[in-house]
């Protein structure tokens, strides 16, 4: 079942499609390309509750202006992406625990047990009640052997981490994250944490999609080889 969007009832044919395509920017970039079945695109946007015949539809989106506003800044994002590269690491385990003394106690302890030197991994992700830590599996038992049992919220294992390395204007231009999630969302694939330190971009996400997720950015990374 089509969902309905709020707001779009009002206001001219022309004005309800705009918004619908100003709001997707998968339907924004298929367009650019010619890709996609402006038809098909018509009755979408009739389920989504715009009025008018599927010709003045039909018509309103073929008006709609190449060089609108969220069409050229997504554009700009996307090849800022691809300006980026990429790298893969396997084995990773999220430990969830309870935010409070005894995680700031034990946090200290844990850096002793990673090696950087050889590439050991130990993200850190403070919310407003718990903390996230993103450790090599074999880093696990030592771990838990430390970390008091009643602060352990969850531990996730089977995920792996993709680390994006983006091109400097990263950090000023917008909609880089939602370049990168919608071209892993178009594809199915979740993403079950991210985080960044500028310049990197660290995506975490099960094991099982990792291959599927990095073909999906290679090629947004790469977009001169495909």
């Amino acid at each position: 079942m089509t969902k309905r969007i709020g707001g779009l009832g009002t206001g001219s044919v022309r004005e309800a499609v705009w918004r619908v395509i100003d709001r997707d920017p998968s339907i924004q970039h298929d367009l650019s390309r010619d890709l996609i079945n402006v038809r098909a695109l018509a009755r979408y946007c009739s389920k989504l509750g715009i009025g008018g015949t599927e010709d003045a539809i039909i018509s309103s989106v073929r008006r709609y202006p190449a060089g609108s506003r969220a069409r050229v800044q997504y554009e700009a994002a996307r090849n800022v992406v691809g300006q980026s590269s990429l790298s893969t690491k396997s084995h990773i385990v999220n430990i969830a625990l309870s935010k409070g003394q005894d995680a700031q106690d034990v946090l200290p302890k844990l850096f002793g047990l990673v090696r950087y030197e050889k590439g050991e991994t130990l993200r850190i992700v403070q919310g407003e009640e718990s903390i996230k830590l993103l450790v090599d599996e074999r880093n696990l038992p030592k771990m838990l052997e430390l970390i008091p049992r009643k602060i352990v919220l969850n531990v996730h294992k089977g995920l792996a981490e993709i680390d994006l390395k983006l091109h400097p204007k990263a950090v000023e231009t917008p909609g880089i994250m939602l370049v990168i999630g919608s071209e892993l969302a178009r594809n199915g694939i979740n993403m079950y944490e991210i985080m960044s330190c500028v310049p990197e971009m660290l995506i975490f996400l099960d094991e099982k999609d990792v291959l599927d997720a990095y073909r999906v950015l290679f090629e947004l990374c790469h977009p001169q080889n495909k």
